[in-house]
């Protein structure tokens, strides 16, 4: 967060809607950005982990991500700012993917043309992927649904989840097994991908 947002009125803020904030922000007011924080952080934060494989990275990801959102407060009108950050935060994580190709063909000597028509394609297909990933999880009932995303996004266990849900250890399997089965379905054009598949088999 910004260095010295007022917290009077903080829990004020945390009522307002994000069409709200959004216009908040763009006056500058940082207890509006405070609040925007507060609100999608660990959900960008748990977004980025899995897609990065890293807890390092995602927080790194998502830092850089705030402080862009503050240093442009005034300069772009965001109507929809858990939209909007999820949007950036993206193409910031295929930016990341990139890089770290592009590093990795550096080390093998082999940064030709085609390698680059190939990092292309790549970048394309994770973009797809982000949206085949999203489509498939509203595919899953409601609570199979929760269970996979405190599993593979929040990094839970199973014990932790049971605990949480009011579940047995065995109904929790049973919903992280069933969701995998449809994932794996709705995924499969994407299992060329090393981060998926280590992602689904895991």
């Amino acid at each position: 967060m910004t260095p010295g947002a007022d917290q009077t009125g903080s829990d004020l803020y945390a009522t307002l809607p994000d069409e709200m904030l959004g216009r908040l922000l763009f006056t500058g007011d940082s207890r509006a950005y405070e609040a925007i924080y507060r609100r999608h952080w660990k959900s960008l934060f748990s977004i980025a982990t899995w897609k990065t494989n890293s807890q390092i990275v995602a927080e790194e990801l998502v830092q850089e991500l705030f402080m862009r959102l503050w240093e442009n407060r005034e300069k772009t009108f965001i109507e929809n700012p858990e939209a909007y950050l999820k949007t950036a935060l993206r193409y910031s994580i295929i930016s990341f993917i990139k890089a770290k190709l592009i590093h990795a063909q550096a080390e093998l000597g082999e940064a030709s043309n085609q390698a680059t028509d190939q990092l292309a394609d790549t970048s394309v297909g994770l973009a797809e992927l982000s949206d085949a990933l999203e489509d498939a999880l509203n595919l899953l009932p409601a609570k199979t649904r929760l269970v996979f995303q405190m599993s593979r996004f929040e990094q839970r266990s199973t014990a932790e989840i049971a605990t949480l849900l009011g579940l047995s250890d065995r109904a929790v399997e049973y919903h992280i097994t069933q969701s995998l089965s449809l994932l794996r379905l709705r995924l499969k054009d994407y299992l060329s991908y090393s981060i998926v598949a280590s992602f689904l088999l895991s």
